[in-house]
């Protein structure tokens, strides 16, 4: 009988073998994961982007860009920035200050990333691989 030990070199080659191809199937499901992960924080960040919204413009009567609400203690800061989770975040208000849009649009460059777009109505709107805007069908 052969005492040796361990294990031979065929064993651990099937064996690397399989860990390889559990890798090449677990990375795209876990990139796609992270993808869903990224917009479904988007929509949360662009539902309080709204409600920041609705109560500065309560308190002035018009409404503000990112650095205006971030004081107001309605925002966390680090949406200041105007990223986060993966996507860049923007507030236009029109020169009279009565009415504004916000885009939310990824930072990578994905033909089917979801792009979002809301105004003063509250309606979220989304549009697959292109920036969203008014037109583009709610959430």
């Amino acid at each position: 009988m052969n005492d040796e030990r361990g294990f031979s070199l065929v064993e651990m080659l099937i064996v690397v073998a399989i860990i390889g191809i559990l890798a090449g199937i677990a990375t795209p499901m876990l990139r796609k994961a992270k993808y869903a992960a990224d917009a479904g924080s988007a929509v949360a960040t662009v539902r309080t982007l709204v409600t920041a919204e609705r109560l500065y413009q309560l308190k002035f009567d018009a409404y503000g860009t990112l650095t205006d609400l971030v004081p107001e203690a309605t925002l966390d800061t680090t949406v200041q920035s105007g990223t986060k989770s993966g996507y860049a975040f923007a507030i236009t208000v029109s020169s009279d200050k009565k009415s504004f849009n916000c885009t939310a649009d990824p930072l990578v460059d994905d033909p089917v990333a979801p792009y979002y777009f809301v105004d003063e109505t509250g309606v979220i709107r989304s549009n697959q691989g292109s920036t969203a805007d008014a037109t583009s069908p709610p959430i």
